[in-house]
């Protein structure tokens, strides 16, 4: 009943599953500075207790300190602190409006969800929220003598200072869009290898095994009561439930993927299919108003194939081919760590949830895909990506290697129809032909080399 009092930016972290909350807060700005201002609130009250209670020498040989040096000094460091703390906001507010401009807008979560600047927005508010409510306090004591608050608040002041260097490297440092690609292709790295292993990967059986095909001509299907993407699935529980109710289920979309109200959402058959309880199943089946990146391989070559989009865009081809080169890095990661079979069994080994064929084509169309859309009137860069296909093919499995080559022929295929420079023609087909002799497509490459020529002619 309460939640309806709350702002709307704080009542939907109640409405979410736990999982989600946990991703939604750890990608927010506010968790962190939140935890140094609360700092900032005890350290506070713990020196003025100090200060008030125990006999602190208020002069030695090296300080004295009165109400009158203290109140000056706080006072004037506030205005301080408080300057920082908006010279921080401005930066922030910059390198937002940059990376929304001239790369992709899903770059600012990745920047805020940043550890280092959620440590070093806090230091800035806990700071200022600290000498503030010193400040507030000792007026209200003309006749006391303060020792560790003067002392406290120059050193807080010292150390924001210092922080504020470090915050402007780290803020060029983002600036650089080799380092930003970098910590993308990170950041989805560590879902991939974490959590896809965790939810899906231990679950997957490359066979089907017994499908109880039997039943299918019975087979019921439960459809959406909403519009939004499908962000998470308990695979784990609806396995579980499945093997408990004796039926298999068949999910009709992906992760990642939009859904209209009615829309079928999923299927299933069995032994025990007359007494399924489908709002049960539904429980497991999380959807929001966004894309979630936690089991959605694909959101995260979406994000770096638009940086390298926007790159080639405003003229900057070497940040664009770093994308490519990081995108072609997460696909390995991708390769290596996920199995493309759509097959869920239980303990048993009987399958008990079919998801939606993933293939490591779709993977490649995915990421490379746009990028040679955008970038097809634009001979370097469809160099790089064949280039960047020709490295991921020595990295992965053979059986990935007419893939591979096919994405790489029908790029070649649709490429401007007139090579104008020589040079162009020859970088382009020595990488096809280093791309043909790992995969074994040498005869193939002879026939785009005669295409490539007819181009020309």
């Amino acid at each position: 009943m309460g939640l309806k009092f709350l702002p709307r930016e704080m009542s939907k972290y109640f409405q979410m599953s736990g999982r989600q909350r946990k991703h939604e807060i750890s990608m927010s700005l506010w968790n962190v500075p939140l935890m140094y201002i609360a700092a900032a609130v005890i350290v506070a009250a713990a020196t003025i207790f100090i200060d008030m209670y125990f006999e602190v020498p208020a002069q030695s040989d090296f300080y004295v300190f009165d109400y009158q040096t203290t109140q000056s000094l706080v006072s004037t460091l506030i205005s301080s602190v408080l300057l920082l703390s908006a010279f921080t906001l401005n930066i922030l507010l910059i390198l937002l409006t940059t990376f929304s401009s001239q790369f992709s807008p899903r770059m600012l979560q990745n920047f805020i969800a940043d550890r280092q600047t959620q440590h070093y927005v806090g230091i800035f508010n806990g700071s200022f929220i600290y000498v503030l409510l010193t400040f507030l306090f000792i007026s209200n004591f003309q006749n006391n003598d303060f020792v560790l608050v003067p002392v406290i608040t120059v050193l807080l002041t010292f150390v924001t200072a210092v922080i504020f260097l470090f915050f402007i490297n780290h803020a060029i440092y983002w600036m650089q869009v080799h380092n930003v690609t970098f910590n993308m292709k990170r950041t989805s790295e560590k879902i991939i290898q974490n959590t896809l292993t965790k939810d899906v990967e231990e679950l997957k059986k490359v066979e089907s095994g017994d499908l109880k095909e039997n039943f299918r001509g019975k087979t019921k299907q439960v459809r959406t009561d909403f519009a939004g993407y499908l962000q998470l699935v308990d695979f784990a529980g609806m396995v579980s439930k499945a093997q408990e109710d004796d039926i298999i289920i068949e999910l009709h979309e992906k992760v990642g993927n939009f859904m209209l109200n009615n829309n079928p959402l999923f299927s299933y058959w069995g032994e025990g299919a007359a007494g399924v309880d489908e709002e049960g199943y539904r429980d497991f089946i999380l959807f929001g108003n966004k894309e979630l990146e936690i089991q959605d391989n694909d959101s995260a070559m979406s994000k770096l194939a638009e940086v390298a989009i926007k790159a080639a865009d405003n003229g900057d081809p070497r940040s664009a081919i770093n994308a490519i080169y990081q995108l072609a890095n997460l696909m390995q990661t991708i390769d290596q760590h996920i199995t493309f079979a759509p097959y869920l069994a239980d303990d048993n080994g009987q399958v008990r949830v079919i998801t939606p064929q993933q293939r490591f084509a779709d993977s490649l169309y995915r990421g490379f895909g746009m990028i040679r859309y955008y970038a097809k009137d634009n001979l370097p860069i469809i160099i790089e990506i064949i280039a960047s296909l020709r490295m991921l093919a020595q990295g992965s499995d053979p059986t990935r290697h007419t893939d591979i080559w096919r994405f790489a022929e029908n790029t070649i295929m649709n490429v401007s129809q007139v090579i104008v420079y020589d040079t162009d023609r020859k970088l382009l087909l020595e990488k096809v032909y280093h791309l043909a002799k790992i995969t074994g497509n040498e005869q193939e490459y002879s026939k785009l080399e005669k295409t490539l020529e007819q181009k020309d002619a």
